[in-house]
């Protein structure tokens, strides 16, 4: 933290962190290669890098003398986890001993990097005080995961919860809404029911694809999507199908107990409950939505737009 007065800021948070101690430990994201994002880039962190332990630590010092009555903390950016696990305890048991009150810390995590961590540094996190692991799930079918090159698989995906929830940490999936597009979003939505029938996550936290072109960044970068959508190899979703992937999923979570979320602006249709008591009601309410006139659909739809 050597000339800043105060923490590192993140890239991206979950906006469900908005009101956390946020904590700095990698910079972008090390993967970096999903047609559907490029985000980090875009605004302005397009290479990956590992911050410096101490730096990190003095962060958290930062906090415990400016800003004491946090009581929720995340850690970011894109895979935090990545780094060894002993530098990862380090940083989680710090935020612990010397900010005893948190009630949870938090963290991104890509399934690979806890498919490799495996079930043994798991439970070194859990022991630390991890909470949670915010997982991009993304889609629970294999052909929509290859073309966006995620760097998972379904398998992967489920191995890699087994070792985080027998830990003990809680998990918390993201879902991209239109990741399969207009031709393939039954398979989308349906391998992504499996995994979460197979899994049964805390959390499962819906998003919708963000487009973003030149004029929405700041290094005038697009979408890696945008390219595919312009010679043809994708055919985006449409808001109205959107809505339909969100009846899908839900019609077809039968063996899980999550919490679904939509918490995001760029939702077309807000929706939450926990599965199984509130299915029916949930899907009650896309119904009635879905049953309005179609003027005042599509006026729901352009309000909403398109924004990360």
């Amino acid at each position: 933290m050597t000339g800043r007065d105060r923490p590192e800021p993140l890239t991206i948070r979950p906006p469900s962190e908005w009101r956390s101690l946020l904590l700095r430990s990698t910079r972008g994201c090390n993967w970096n290669h999903c047609r559907f994002c490029g985000v980090y880039a875009a605004l302005g962190e397009p290479e990956f890098s590992v911050r410096p332990l101490e730096d990190v630590l003095a962060d958290i010092d930062w906090y415990v003398s400016n800003m004491p009555g946090l009581e929720t903390a995340f850690i970011g950016d894109a895979d935090p986890l990545v780094r060894p696990v002993d530098e990862s305890v380090a940083i989680i048991s710090g935020l612990r001993e010397k900010l005893p009150h948190l009630a949870r810390i938090t963290a991104y995590a890509r399934a690979a990097t806890l498919f490799k961590i495996g079930e043994a540094g798991a439970r070194r996190l859990a022991a630390a005080g991890l909470t949670r692991v915010h997982i991009g799930l993304e889609s629970g079918d294999l052909q929509t995961l290859r073309f966006h090159r995620k760097g998972q698989s379904p398998k992967l995906v489920e191995q890699a919860v087994t070792f985080v929830k027998s830990a003990g940490v809680e998990v918390s999936y993201y879902v991209l809404l239109g990741l399969g597009g207009r031709d393939r979003w039954k398979e989308h939505i349906d391998g992504t029911v499996q995994v979460i029938n197979r899994t049964d996550p805390q959390f499962i936290r819906l998003r919708r694809i963000w487009l973003f072109t030149p004029d929405d960044s700041e290094t005038f970068a697009a979408c890696p999507l945008v390219e595919e959508i312009r010679t043809g190899r994708f055919v985006p979703q449409t808001p109205e199908g959107t809505v339909h992937e969100v009846r899908r999923l839900i019609d077809g979570v039968t063996d899980a107990r999550s919490e679904l979320i939509s918490d995001h602006a760029n939702n077309y249709i807000n929706v939450h409950g926990t599965f199984p008591q509130d299915r029916v009601r949930m899907l009650s309410e896309i119904d009635t939505f879905l049953a309005l006139p179609q003027k005042r659909r599509e006026a729901q739809y352009a309000a909403v737009g398109s924004r990360i």
